[in-house]
Order: C-alpha cells, then structure tokens, then sequence
C-alpha cells in the first residue's frame, strides 16, 4: 500500500514538472508572438522645384520674346538756325515720342541674366506715310535719293538713308523703375550703338522674387527683379554739317532736309529680341 503511494507521488511530480515545463514553452511562444508586433509609421516628403518665371510684357499686356520698337512722334526742333557769338553754329536737337516697349520681371525663385539682342548691325527701319497720310506705312520706306539738294528754295534731290539717319534717331533706356514726370530728367538716354549688349562684359541681373530688402535662405537680396524697356526718336538737324559746307546756305538746306524728313518719314522702328538664363541655384544655402 505505501508502495502504491510513493508511486502515485512520483506520477504527480513528474506531471507537474511536465505541466511547468509546457507552460515555460508556451510562455517563449507567447512571448515571441508579442515580440512581432513592431508599430511602423509611413510618410512622404516632397522636393520643391524651383520655379522659373520670367514675364517679357509689352505695353498692352501680351507676353512676348521680341519686339518691334516703333516711334512714331517725330518732330524737329522748334527753335530757328542760330549763328552764335564768334560764328559758331550748334546743332538743334530735339527728343521726343518715349515709348513705353516692354516691361521684364522676374516672378521665380532664381535669378536670371536678361540678354537682349539689337537690330542687326543697329539698323532701324523707316516708315513712310500710308495711303491716308496719316499713320505709317507698314512697308520701309524706299524712295531714297542720292544725295539730299536744294535749287531756288525748292528740293532737287531726295536724301540718302544714311543723311536720313543722321538726323533722326532712336535711343533706348533700360531702367528698374516706370519713367514719371519726376523721374524722366535723370534717365540715362543711350544710343544703340553706346550701349554694351554683350551678356558677358555687361550682364543684367534679373533677381528672383523677393523684393528689395526681403531675404531668402537667409541671403539678403540685391539689384532688381524687374526692368522698363523704353526708347524714343531724337531729331538732330544737321546744321553744323552745312554751316561747315557753305554759310550761306546752311540754314536753307538744314530747315529743307527736316522738312523733307517730315513730310515723307512717319516713324522709324527697329527688331529686339529678348532671352533670360538661369544665373543662381535654389536655395541659395545648402
């Protein structure tokens, strides 16, 4: 009997040492099957490209790559020929006609080099009168002469192009602010052939947009992000030329050469074309 007892608690250890056993496997199962459970967040992120935005406008609002500039308010000076003290003539030279051809801005985010391109070897066109005598021609004008000649008052010979466009003109002014009343006496008028077009000797900076005194990555911004393309006709009679030839005749032919000019030119006008580069990176700081 107390043999069957003894065997009976042997039985009950080994199944309890069995149970405690299982319950350690299961609790490393259990354990490992927690363990799995990662929590995991997804995103995205996102690369600004920086936007590139230059708007080449013309007075009337339409975007534009080239222009045609046209003056059409053409006119001598209204003072007579004058021989001054010592028999010294000055030529009379009158400006008119500022035309307002196109307006450049830079909306983006990077700077970019304005680049124009003039009229070929700087030559302007002229435009007779149409048909209604009034406004221009939209042919050049052709019926040039040979040399420009007076007889008895009355004109002998049509003028070349070249005594043509030795009186009248065109100059043009690139500026970061519209010409005003107040402004219009201390722009910096130039001739085409003054100015320096070469986009490497002299290049215009169009900045982003960021305005003056604003920052960007913490750079402080300079120059301008927009310019004012202007141009207007100058009259120069030609009085010193023929003074210098005869003096008697001088103030004849040089009042007779302007009369000419406005009877048959009715506006000169010339091709520009506009490009811009890219001139930064954005942003400007790492």
């Amino acid at each position: 009997m107390e043999n069957r007892q003894r065997s009976i608690r042997k039985l009950l250890w080994r199944i309890t040492a069995v149970l405690a056993v299982l319950a350690v496997v299961s609790i490393c199962f259990v354990s490992g099957t927690f363990a799995r459970y990662v929590t995991k967040k997804s995103g995205s992120t996102t690369t600004d490209v920086a936007k590139w935005d230059i708007d080449v406008t013309t007075k009337d609002g339409e975007l534009t790559t080239s222009t045609f500039a046209l003056v059409n308010k053409l006119s001598p000076s209204k003072d007579a020929f004058t021989v001054g003290s010592g028999g010294t003539v000055t030529n009379r030279v009158k400006s008119s006609g500022t035309v307002l051809v196109l307006k450049i801005e830079n909306k983006g985010d990077v700077d970019a080099q304005l680049v124009i391109t003039p009229p070929e070897n700087d030559a302007l066109t002229f435009y007779g009168y149409d048909t209604d005598g009034k406004t221009h021609a939209a042919t050049a004008y052709s019926s040039w002469g040979t040399g420009f000649e007076m007889k008895d008052g009355l004109v002998s010979q049509a003028p070349t192009l070249d005594e043509a466009q030795a009186v009248i003109t065109m100059q043009f002014a690139l500026t970061t602010e519209a010409i005003t009343d107040d402004n219009e006496n201390t722009i910096q008028w130039q001739s085409l052939s003054g100015f320096n077009f070469d986009p490497e000797q002299n290049p215009l900076i169009l900045k982003a947009a960021p305005q003056e005194g604003e920052t960007q990555d913490g750079a402080q911004t300079q120059g301008t992000s927009v310019y004012y393309f202007y141009v207007r006709s100058v009259w120069t009679s030609q009085d010193e030329h023929y003074y210098q030839q005869n003096q008697q005749t001088a103030e004849d032919m040089s009042d007779g050469l302007d009369t000419w000019l406005g009877e048959n030119i009715a506006a000169l006008g010339g091709e520009f074309t506009f490009a811009a580069i890219q001139a930064s990176e954005w942003p400007t700081t790492p």
